[in-house]
């Protein structure tokens, strides 16, 4: 009855005792459990009229027990053989305080990421006092916790690039609160006294994201524990780790930073957007850090008329009955890919580009048949590093829509 409700209750041992399941020891079954977790909160504020606030946060948690299992005569119990828990976890996170941050001179140092190499001796003698089997410090260093270890790396990493102190910081590498995103819109601009004329909308938009991943951890056999911690090293003389993985990332947007969307009285439309993003991704065996900016300026404008008069040249007396829609987008892009490593000053920029876009463009309704379209798409890229040229595409043209009915 529990497992037909749901239950994740272990019923090896049950079964075993009521002979559901074979005892002979020469008989070895796999057994697979998993768990699959997926929390997510949202709510919405409206503090004053035209002002709506979305609250959102996230946590993300599979887990994948699988292990060998036979029966065991001494114990009359499960004896469990090459156990191992794998999987992914993931939660909404709060890095504003260094969203900010820029690389500075030509070796593009970060005073994050050299605050990321200070925490290490911090959060490791930390960890040192927390472990009775770590006897003493070396180098600013706790026994068993060095400059490399995954748990120091953790722990530093976050605490760098969150904007708190080591000293207080959580050791553990799965926050367990996930902490709100937002997305801002106002849509009372136009009802202020000197824009009620210009404007039938204005609206103000912010949008902030931040979640951090650990993807692809899994338990190792040979942890073990003595008084009350861990007490097995590896390689490098550090104390395993309960969960091993290769990589963390924290990925941060604003969604925009700042936008603006408005429609004037006389049927002309104009947005601006403002966007930055910012990828960390933090390699656990060799301490090296990725990280990709990217910022975004676009601006729109747009124009409906169903009257259209040229305002010039040999056309200036012709005047066109039907729609007519203007569209103008434009856009520069910056994208850069900086690597830095521990205790090297210059860090190397592996790629980007900067980028240009112009897009305008007018759509004709001639009749209820015939539609009209003048294009032009104007692309310019200037990359940050010699493994590219710089480049310039441009496409322009005329489309001529029939529609039956």
């Amino acid at each position: 009855m529990g497992f037909l409700l749901g239950s994740q209750a272990d019923i090896r041992s049950r079964a075993l005792a009521n002979g559901w399941i074979t005892t002979d020891t020469l008989q070895n079954q796999l057994f697979t459990k998993t768990l699959n977790e997926d929390m997510r909160f949202r709510g919405v504020l409206e503090p004053v009229p035209d002002l709506r606030i979305e609250l959102s946060a996230f946590r993300t948690r599979n887990l994948n027990y699988q292990t060998n299992f036979k029966y065991s005569p001494l114990t009359n119990e499960v004896e469990n053989l090459s156990p191992i828990t794998s999987g992914d976890y993931s939660i909404s996170y709060f890095t504003l305080p260094t969203a900010f941050s820029k690389t500075t001179g030509i070796n593009n140092t970060s005073a994050v990421f050299q605050k990321f190499l200070d925490n290490r001796s911090v959060v490791s003698q930390r960890l040192g006092r927390q472990n009775p089997n770590s006897t003493n410090v070396t180098n600013g260093f706790a026994d068993g916790y060095s400059a490399n270890d995954q748990d120091v790396l953790v722990s530093s990493f976050l605490a760098a690039y969150s904007g708190k102190d080591a000293s207080s910081i959580s050791t553990g590498s799965f926050p367990k609160i996930p902490i709100p995103n937002w997305q801002i819109t106002y849509t009372g601009l136009n009802k202020l006294p000197f824009l009620t004329d210009l404007f039938d909308s204005f609206d103000m938009q912010h949008g902030y994201r931040s979640s951090y991943s650990v993807n692809g951890f899994n338990t190792l056999l040979r942890y073990s524990e003595a008084n009350g911690a861990v007490n097995v090293r590896d390689a490098n003389n550090d104390f395993l780790p309960y969960y091993q993985y290769a990589q963390i990332t924290i990925f941060e947007q604003f969604v925009p930073l700042l936008g603006f969307s408005a429609r004037f009285k006389n049927s002309m439309t104009g947005n601006f957007e403002y966007r930055q993003s910012r990828a960390l991704s933090l390699s656990l065996s060799n301490s090296q850090l990725t990280q990709q900016n990217e910022t975004a300026v676009v601006f729109g404008f747009g124009y409906h008329t169903s009257n259209f008069r040229f305002p010039f040249g040999l056309f200036q007396n012709l005047q066109l009955k039907n729609d007519m829609n203007f569209k103008l987008d434009f856009a520069i892009a910056d994208n850069k890919t900086v690597v830095f490593r521990p205790d090297v000053q210059e860090a190397d920029v592996s790629s980007g580009a900067k980028n240009i876009t112009v897009r305008p463009s007018v759509n004709y309704v001639i009749n209820q048949r015939f539609n009209l379209q003048l294009f032009y798409d104007s692309n310019i890229t200037k990359p940050y590093t010699s493994q590219s040229f710089n480049t310039a595409f441009t496409n322009f043209g005329v489309n001529l829509k029939l529609l039956f009915q």
